[in-house]
C-alpha cells in the first residue's frame, strides 16, 4: 500500500487529543502539538472513536484492521497521517510537534496528510529546519528558512509564461516547475536528536516517493539527518559539498562540524567532492589520520582557477548526487549573515555558475542550503544568494533555447 504508513509497526493514539462537541453526534478532533484537526460527522463518529479506543494501547495497524474490518482503510490512514494515531517508537520525538506550515511557501503549500495524493515523482519538496542548537559559531541560523523564503521569487516558481535568464542568456519557454513546500520541522522540545528524528522521518518518505527534499537551514547539522534517510533509501549516490569547512571533525556527537562522517564511512556513498575549503583547523588528539579515496577537495583558491569545474566534470553520471551548500563558502566580504564567516571564499558569480552546472548536468536526489542567519542590516546578502541558487536548482535541466534580442509587449 502506497500510503506512507507502516502497517506492521505498533501504533498508539496520541495522548491529550482535544474533543470539541459539535452537536448531533458530531465532534472536532484537535492535536494541538501538531496543529492538525478534523471535523467528524455524526455518521463517522463511532468509527473514529473505535480507532482511538482501539489504539489506547499499542498494536499494529494490521491487527486493528483485522479486528475492525468496518473501519475504512482511508479513514485509518488519515488518522495516522494527521498524527491522531502515531507509531509508538516515534512518540518521544513527535511529542512536541512535527511539521508546521509557513506563511511564505515556496510553491504551493502541502500538508503531510496530503502528501501521498499530491506527490509527483522527481518534484522538489521544500522543508525548513529553523534550528541552530548544534552550531559552534554565532547563533542565528534558526532564522535561515524564513529569510531564504522571503527572497525566492514566487511567480518564477509557480507562475505561467516564459522565463528568461539574462545571466546565462537562456529562454525557458512556458516554464512549469514541480516544487511545493511542506513547511518547517517544528523545533520545539529543545533537543536536536528529536528535531533530527522528525527531519529523518520526512526525508525518508520523500525519498521513498522519489521526491527530492530541498532543505532550508538552519545550521549544517541538519544535513546529517537528511543523509541518514538517504543512506536507508538510496542504493548508491554521491555528495557535492560547498563549504569553508570540511565538516568531518571526529566526534561522538552530531554537530555542524561533523556532518559527513557517517556518509564517508558508508559504502553507499561513492564520491564526496568538497568545494571552497579554506580555514585552518587543529584536529583533536584522539583522532587518527586515515585514507579517504572517495573524497576529493577543491579549495576556494583552486576553485577560482577553474579546478572546481574540472572536478565536477570528472565525476561519473551513472548515479544521483546530493548537493549541500553552506553559505559560508561565499567570501565573508560579501556574506556576513552566517555563523562562521571566512574571508577568501568563492565569488557569487562562480558559485552561481557551479550550482547552475550541477543542476543542469547531474541527477540530483536532493539539496540543502544552510547556515543562513538573520538580517544584520537593511539587506540580507546570504539569504538573497541562497534564494538565487535554490531557484537555479529547481530550474535544473529544464529545456531552454538561446536568449535572442527579442523583447515582450502586451498582447492587443
Amino acid at each position: 500500500m502506497d500510503d506512507g504508513v507502516r502497517w506492521d509497526a505498533e501504533h498508539v493514539a496520541w495522548p491529550g487529543l482535544l474533543h470539541v462537541d459539535r452537536g448531533e453526534g458530531g465532534f472536532s478532533l484537535y492535536n494541538a502539538a501538531h496543529g492538525t484537526s478534523i471535523d467528524v460527522e455524526p455518521e463517522s463518529s463511532a468509527l473514529v472513536e473505535a480507532i482511538l479506543s482501539g489504539f489506547a494501547s499499542a498494536r499494529t495497524l494490521r491487527d486493528f484492521q483485522r479486528a475492525e474490518p468496518e473501519v475504512a482503510i482511508e479513514l485509518l490512514v488519515l488518522m495516522v497521517r494527521s498524527c491522531f494515531v502515531v507509531e509508538q517508537s516515534e512518540l518521544a520525538f513527535l511529542e512536541h510537534g512535527f511539521l508546521r506550515p509557513t506563511s511564505t511557501p515556496v510553491g504551493p503549500l502541502w500538508s503531510w496528510s496530503e502528501l501521498p495524493e499530491l506527490a509527483q515523482p522527481h518534484a522538489w519538496a521544500v522543508v525548513g529546519v529553523p534550528v541552530d542548537m548544534s552550531a559552534l559559531g554565532m547563533a542565528g541560523a534558526r532564522h535561515g528558512p524564513a529569510e531564504i523564503r522571503k527572497h525566492v521569487s514566487g511567480p518564477l516558481l509557480h507562475g505561467e509564461g516564459d522565463v528568461i535568464d539574462h545571466e546565462f542568456s537562456r529562454l525557458y519557454p512556458a516554464l512549469s516547475l514541480s516544487v511545493a513546500d511542506l513547511g518547517d520541522i517544528d523545533p520545539e522540545g529543545g533537543r536536536m536528536d528529536h528535531v533530527g528524528a522528525r527531519l529523518t522521518k520526512v526525508a525518508r518518505e520523500l525519498f521513498q516517493r522519489q521526491l527530492r527534499p530541498l532543505v532550508l537551514g538552519g545550521d549544517h547539522s541538519i544535513t546529517h539527518y537528511v543523509l541518514a534517510a538517504a543512506l536507508e533509501e538510496v542504493e548508491r549516490f554521491g555528495i557535492i559539498h560547498f563549504d569553508a569547512h570540511h565538516d568531518m571533525t571526529p566526534s561522538h556527537t552530531v554537530s555542524h562540524a561533523n556532518v559527513f562522517a557517517a556518509a564517508l564511512e558508508s559504502p553507499r556513498v561513492e564520491h564526496i567532492v568538497q568545494i571552497g575549503l579554506r580555514v585552518i583547523e587543529r584536529m583533536p588528539l584522539f583522532a587518527t589520520r586515515t585514507a579517504a579515496p572517495k573524497r576529493s577537495v577543491v579549495t576556494a583558491r583552486a576553485a577560482a582557477r577553474g579546478a572546481a569545474l574540472s572536478a565536477l566534470e570528472a565525476l561519473p553520471r551513472d548515479l544521483p548526487y546530493y548537493l549541500s551548500f553552506d553559505i559560508d563558502c561565499i567570501d565573508a566580504a560579501v556574506v556576513r549573515e552566517t555563523g562562521t564567516p571566512a574571508f577568501g571564499g568563492l565569488s557569487v558569480e562562480l558559485a552561481s555558475e557551479l550550482v547552475d552546472h550541477i543542476a543542469r548536468t547531474f541527477e540530483l536526489l536532493g539539496a540543502d542550503f544552510v547556515e543562513v542567519a538573520g538580517t544584520q542590516g537593511p539587506f540580507n546578502a546570504a539569504a538573497t544568494i541562497a534564494a538565487g541558487l535554490l531557484q537555479r536548482c529547481v530550474i535544473g535541466a529544464s529545456p531552454y533555447e538561446p536568449l535572442s534580442s527579442d523583447t515582450y509587449v502586451l498582447r492587443r
